[in-house]
């Protein structure tokens, strides 16, 4: 019996000591384990290093512009180059100088949003900034070419991170509708969109002619006009995205589906939501063709009616979608063609000059002012480790006050005092402890208003 007992304590404890073993192993935590900035982890094949990832030496040097991607079909090169109309790239790929802490706009988009035929400073969204005139605000671009609808539904959970007030998504007609749809059927991640926008597993883009850029001089129609402005439309080519078939109906249909999803999202993460809708060129240009009675053939007369039909049927979808707001920048545009300066290249390609980047921009800064509140200047309470502290934020950053006489002293009045937010200290450098009377720095003549 006594050696029975024995023997059962000797398993149990050998039991115990591999229990142990096994949770300070897989779930150190558990066991009030050692910080993780001291822990070795063992390199996982299917969790790659995560500076090896991103600093990768197979991507060092590479022109390579677009990566391919298993959700988002395709996504830009880090660090890629600038150059007069593309780059640079953040170390996400993105087109922006750095990667902020927070962001107080930020924009979603395919090639027109990152702003192919211009530099950074003049694409749309920089455009934008600079017509908000507010030195305060910051913005992140978060467009990659060869993007549509899908991307930036996926594109908002990430956002989120930059703690955004505001979030621009600009759709475009020229291949929005077909590359949506083809991302959808073609990728099982994104099926569920599909039921969710009601198209029927059949629908696809059979039977329409395959788009290429290569656009045969055949289907070009070069145009003069009388100011000057020179250029060529490829109207066979953006008919594809616009013509009346059941999978552009579909692309649309999805297109529509993304912005009720996006701004359900957005009210989650207590985000305002701006729509923008771009047009493609051959449109911008249709009211400076018929005023100078172009005899324009008849696939651009067919593009024209065709765009305009779907752009005022999505962005009445986008109007309905409770909580965002809708901006055209298809009229402004127009407005601006019908000048002398010239919008777009005189070749084939679709993209803006800065010239219409600046239209787009201009027009949507008019939309998003407002939407940013100013920064906080005055006194607050901050809470930060179970603990409020009596904040100063002046033009110098962030301050904690040592004690509530250092705030009287300083010539705050008492009262009920607003709480500084997490995302409003962001951005702000901390300054210090206020142990000293200086009522010109730290009282309320700092922070008029």
């Amino acid at each position: 019996m006594k050696k029975n007992l024995l023997l059962l304590l000797a398993v149990t404890a050998v039991t115990l000591l591999v229990a142990l073993g096994l949770i300070r192993k897989l779930a150190p935590g558990l066991l009030g384990g050692r910080p993780v900035d001291l822990e070795l982890v063992q390199l996982d094949e299917q969790l790659p290093a995560f500076y090896r990832g991103v600093f990768r030496d197979r991507l060092a040097g590479s022109r390579e512009f677009l990566l391919k991607d298993p959700l988002t079909k395709v996504r830009a090169l880090p660090f890629y180059p600038p150059e007069p109309a593309l780059g640079p790239h953040d170390v996400l790929g993105f087109r922006n100088a750095a990667v902020p802490v927070a962001a107080d706009i930020v924009t979603i988009g395919d090639s027109m949003t990152y702003g192919n035929n211009a530099p950074l400073e003049e694409n749309w969204p920089s455009w934008m900034l600079q017509a908000l005139q507010r030195e305060d605000a910051n913005l992140y671009n978060m467009s990659t070419g060869g993007w549509a609808a899908v991307q930036y539904l996926d594109m908002l959970s990430y956002a989120a991170a930059f703690r955004p007030y505001v979030v621009v998504v600009a759709f475009y007609t020229g291949n929005d509708p077909l590359e949506t749809l083809q991302l959808v059927q073609g990728n099982e991640n994104w099926h569920w969109l599909r039921e969710r926008a009601g198209i029927a597993a059949g629908v696809s883009l059979a039977g329409l002619p395959e788009v290429s850029l290569d656009v045969p001089p055949e289907e070009r129609w070069p145009v003069s006009f009388a100011d000057g402005v020179s250029t060529v439309f490829t109207p066979q080519l953006r008919l594809i995205a616009n013509t009346e078939h059941p999978g552009v109906e579909a692309g649309y249909a999805l297109m529509a589906e993304v912005g009720r999803l996006l701004a359900e999202r957005a009210r989650k993460l207590d985000v305002q939501l701006v729509f923008t809708i771009i047009p493609t060129k051959e449109l911008v240009y249709a009211q400076k063709v018929a005023a100078e009675q172009l005899a324009a053939p008849a696939p651009y007369q067919a593009l024209v009616t065709a765009e305009s039909g779907r752009i005022a049927v999505l962005a009445a979808a986008l109007q309905a979608v409770a909580g965002a707001r809708y901006v055209d920048v298809v009229a402004p545009l127009q407005q601006a063609a019908l000048g002398a300066a010239a919008l777009y290249p005189a070749d084939t390609n679709g993209h803006p000059f800065p010239a219409g980047y600046r239209v787009i921009g201009t027009a949507l800064a008019a939309a998003v002012a407002g939407m940013v509140p100013a920064p906080a200047r005055g006194l607050y309470g901050y809470a930060q480790d179970n603990s409020i502290y009596l904040s100063l934020v002046n033009d110098e950053g962030l301050w904690y006050f040592k004690s509530e006489a250092f705030v009287e002293q300083n010539g705050w009045p008492a009262g009920e005092i607003a709480m500084l937010s997490a995302r409003q200290v962001l951005r702000l450098p901390f300054r210090g402890v206020i142990d000293s009377v200086d009522p010109q720095r730290f009282g309320p003549a700092c922070c008029p208003g």
